[in-house]
Formats: structure tokens, sequence, C-alpha cells
């Protein structure tokens, strides 16, 4: 059963809920990060992005969340104000684009910003591998 902790339940600044504006992804964690779509949390445990959507769930500082479009894949991360850091993976048997790193925030500071631009943005939906 999924479980959603509401967002004045959270101490303050902690909650996932809201549109992360810059997602990187690096499956494998090789060095070799890709642009990802937005992510936009709702209140209501539902999530989407450019490809589609799942579910999601909140305790305290760590979030998880499932896809609906990719059956098997979870994301979890360590939540602060401004950013995500996590681990991506199948929890499905093989073949699948295995395990991977990536890191969100909610808009992006000018030297990200600066650094992004340089960065290869992906040509297929990258969240899913």
């Amino acid at each position: 059963m999924t479980r959603t902790v509401e967002p004045a339940a959270l101490a303050a600044g902690t909650s996932i809920v809201g549109t992360w504006n810059v997602v990187i992804v690096d499956w494998g964690c090789a060095g070799s990060p890709l642009r990802a779509s937005p992510f936009t949390f709702n209140a209501d445990g539902t999530w989407t992005y450019q490809f589609g959507g799942g579910r999601w769930f909140q305790v305290e500082g760590m979030a998880v969340w499932t896809f609906t479009n990719a059956p098997g894949l979870v994301y979890t991360a360590t939540v602060t104000r401004n950013s995500l850091a996590g681990i991506q993976g199948y929890a499905s048997a093989p073949p699948n684009p295995g395990t991977g790193c990536f890191y969100a925030l909610r808009q992006a500071s000018p030297a990200v910003a600066e650094e992004l631009a340089a960065a290869p943005e992906a040509d297929r939906d990258a969240a899913v591998g």
C-alpha cells in the first residue's frame, strides 16, 4: 500500500511536491549524464513528466517513486529544500537498463545553468533508460 505524507506533516522546505525543472540521469553511474524532462510531484501521491508518470511517497527526507510507463522502475532520493539526489533501477528481471544515479533541482543556479548548456539532452526518455 502506498502511503502519502502530506506536505504539512513534513519539516518546512523538505516536501518533494512541486516541479523539479533540472533532472540529470546517469544510467550505470558511469559519468555519462543526460538531461531528462522535468518531474512534477503532486500532493495526491501522483507525479508526471513528459513521457508518463506514476505514484510516489515520502517519509521525512526520503522519497520513492514508480513509473506506470516503465514497470519495475523505482527511483529513490534524499530530499532537501531545492535538490534531490538518489539512485534508480529496475526491480524486475533483465533485460532492462539496470541501475543508475541522478539528481534534480527545482531551479538551476547560474553556474549550473551554464554547465547544463554543455550537457547533452537525451534524444529519448532518459528517465527510463
